[in-house]
């Protein structure tokens, strides 16, 4: 994990340059920023556990992009909960067949909204359909109770995955929406060197979202 500080300062560089454009544009509505709070409800294909009983924590922040009336481009920087767990417990002290791992996650997704409704002489639409990439910074990981325990740093740090969702705009400012995550890549890049199965993250996320 000895370039996540790195990754993390290029990342908030690019989000700050994003929010000065933000600022510069806001006039014309083209730019808008949120906050976003969720969570994540994950498993790992190969780890013979089933279920998505791993749950954890979704939050971070978004920038918008208008490109058309109806198709926005959004980019989110997230500190991700995923893993797996042999059973649902929110009790980390108790000891059950598990995988913690806690990534930093920019989302890079394509929105088409649909459902036009106009309250209080301002217009949105109510729903909005998504799918995309992001890429996913492993910084803390965890193995309890399975054979990876003490193995941790053989994990692979960077996880790219595709995206597919919908929201559901209650006002202009708040939504909701619902994600299916899956990873592209492999948990471990070298699956001979430790007789592993071929893991492969996958999770849920449900989020609530504050648009300025």
């Amino acid at each position: 994990m000895t370039h996540f500080s790195g990754t993390i300062r290029i990342l908030l560089l690019l989000f700050l340059l994003i929010g000065l454009t933000y600022h510069a544009e806001a006039q014309e509505r083209r730019f808008k920023g949120g906050v976003l709070v969720g969570f994540n409800a994950s498993q790992i294909n190969g780890d013979d556990l089933w279920g998505y009983n791993k749950a954890g924590l979704n939050l971070g922040i978004r920038i918008n992009t208008v490109i058309q009336p109806r198709i926005d481009v959004s980019m989110d920087l997230l500190y991700s909960q995923r893993g797996a767990q042999s059973a649902f417990s929110l009790d980390n002290s108790q000891l059950l067949n598990r995988y913690n791992l806690h990534y930093i996650e920019v989302p890079v997704i394509f929105h088409y909204k649909d459902w036009e409704v106009e309250v209080d002489k301002s217009s949105f639409y109510r729903m909005d359909f998504q799918a995309g990439l992001a890429y996913g910074r492993l910084f803390r990981a965890r193995a309890i109770a399975n054979p990876f325990e003490g193995q941790e740093d053989l994990f692979n740090e960077n996880d790219v995955s595709w995206i597919v969702g919908a929201g559901y705009h209650s006002t202009e400012h708040h939504s909701f929406h619902f994600r299916y995550t899956s990873s592209i890549n492999l948990l471990f890049s070298d699956l001979d060197a430790l007789n592993a199965k071929a893991l492969r993250g996958f999770f849920l996320t449900l989020q609530y979202l504050y648009t300025f």
